[in-house]
């Protein structure tokens, strides 16, 4: 009986010290002073403005590189200035200066009539003919229903006292005024005038706005014939 009632004693006695103890605390976390994770908060904030002001600077400068610079129809040398008001009258006939075939009119006999056979045919299944000079294209024509040119195209002056890219965009805004429209094209920009019944079109490099290649579209004639062989 004795032997039991110590034992108890015992028991009772590391019940009470194990309540008096306890489980070991959990460390609690740092705790953040709120002006400080308001400062956290904010240098977030800035961080996410900073990203999205360099993309808004970006756009910014791609948007304005496209600006053409104006200028005095004075200040565009004579010869340019000769070739572009003769281009704008022309082109309500659908025509261009060295081409003899007009957009809208003419029809793909008539070309290799007097032309002969094209450098490049219809080929990768386009309705776009080339004729090329040293391997460059220098005129390129469309070809739409019942063999009428719809689009016809020059890449090179016609005589050898300047190249077309000795012309700007601003000599051109210069002498034909503001374009009916200004779109892009990959890298190209396009000034758009409607002339007549056709649109003249002049397009060159967004990043040297310089004249590239020249061309007179029909929209009446346009209806592609889907390729020949």
């Amino acid at each position: 009986m004795k032997t039991y009632t110590k034992l108890a004693s015992l028991l009772a006695a590391s019940s009470l010290l194990l309540v008096a103890c306890g489980e070991p605390e959990a460390t609690p976390e740092k705790e953040v002073p709120k002006t400080q994770a308001a400062e956290n908060t904010t240098a977030k904030t800035e961080d996410v403005q900073t990203e999205a002001s360099k993309k808004e600077d970006t756009t910014v400068t791609s948007t304005s590189s496209k600006k053409i610079e104006t200028k005095s129809k004075d200040t565009v040398k004579p010869i340019l200035r000769d070739f572009l008001q003769n281009q704008f009258k022309t082109a309500k006939n659908g025509m261009t200066e060295g081409v003899p075939f007009e957009s809208g009119k003419s029809v793909y006999e008539d070309i290799t009539k007097k032309w002969g056979k094209p450098a490049t045919t219809f080929s990768n299944n386009t309705n776009y003919i080339e004729y090329k000079k040293k391997g460059k294209v220098t005129y390129a024509f469309a070809i739409g229903r019942g063999d009428r040119v719809y689009d016809v195209r020059t890449f090179v002056a016609p005589d050898s006292s300047f190249k077309l890219s000795d012309i700007t965009f601003s000599d051109i805004i210069a002498i034909g005024g503001k374009p009916s429209s200004t779109t892009y094209n990959g890298k190209d920009t396009i000034l758009n005038y409607k002339v007549g019944k056709n649109t003249l079109k002049f397009v060159g490099p967004t990043k040297t706005k310089k004249l590239d290649h020249i061309s007179i579209f029909n929209q009446r004639a346009s209806e592609p014939m889907g390729g020949r062989g």
